[in-house]
């Protein structure tokens, strides 16, 4: 009969607990989307000051978490924004279907900052959780974020493998596409690089790196008419940039414009 008791008595605690939970979530949620619409807009100091409101009204909200996660890292302040993500971790799972993969993008948020705190076992690891739950609606972004710590550790294989594995999941992600010819090119495979990022470039016309990267290895392989026509997007994609400037510079040394 006690027993009973207890049950019932834990059963109407946590039906209150998330009856609460949803009530704070109401004024947390708008606010948590005006900092996010902030944070695209660069306002950093906007996007803090509307999510530590969030947190105010919600303490246990992971999105409030992961927003101020993000926007220490947009800040470069890395070990602050750890300790963010590993809040929006702990309570990822608190908005079920309303967000389903909350705790897969913390994860994958927080391999990119301990990526950037060159801790690159740990944020292989974190990469690994993200690919955990089948609710997780972009798996590539985590295999691929893995690919690039395991370029910079000098793993080439298993970044190949890691991208592969992306592709199978989205074949119309650019980036992996992209970093697949990185790869090639670090192999010295340029037909297969130039494959890759011709796939790249048609997922994403405006992809100034990929056009800049196969100009370079059309270039090696004497094929000035292709390289030339990938120089010109290069200045049409990034025509005040670094690489606009030096794609002009060797559309010159070509004898060629950047008219089309």
């Amino acid at each position: 009969m006690q027993k009973g008791l207890i049950l019932i008595a834990i059963m109407v605690f946590l039906s209150a607990c998330a009856g609460n939970f949803k009530e704070m979530r109401r004024v947390s949620a708008p606010q948590v989307k005006m900092a996010m619409a902030k944070l695209e807009q660069n306002d950093n100091q906007g996007a803090l000051i509307e999510l530590k409101k969030a947190e105010d009204a919600n303490p246990y909200d992971p999105e409030v978490y992961y927003g101020l996660a993000l926007t220490y890292r947009q800040w470069d302040k890395p070990a602050v924004a750890l300790t963010y993500i590993d809040k929006a971790i702990r309570y990822g799972d608190k908005l079920g279907y309303e967000h389903p993969g909350m705790k897969s993008e913390a994860y994958n948020l927080k391999g990119d900052i301990l990526f950037m705190l060159k801790r690159n076992e740990e944020a292989i690891e974190a990469f690994k959780n993200a690919l955990k739950d089948d609710l997780y609606t972009t798996p590539e972004f985590s295999l691929h974020n893995m690919a690039l710590v395991y370029a910079a550790m000098g793993k080439a294989d298993e970044a190949q493998k890691s991208l592969d594995r992306a592709l199978d999941k989205n074949p119309h992600y650019a980036p992996a596409w992209f970093a697949l010819g990185q790869i090639y090119i670090q192999k010295g495979e340029s037909v297969a690089a130039i494959n890759a990022l011709r796939h790249a470039i048609l997922e994403f016309p405006d992809y100034t790196e990929a056009h800049w990267d196969i100009a370079q290895l059309y270039l090696k392989q004497g094929d000035t008419r292709s390289a030339a026509s990938h120089l010109k997007e290069v200045m049409r994609t990034d025509k005040d940039g670094p690489l606009g400037q030096r794609a002009q510079r060797a559309l010159a040394e070509l004898g060629v414009y950047g008219e089309k």
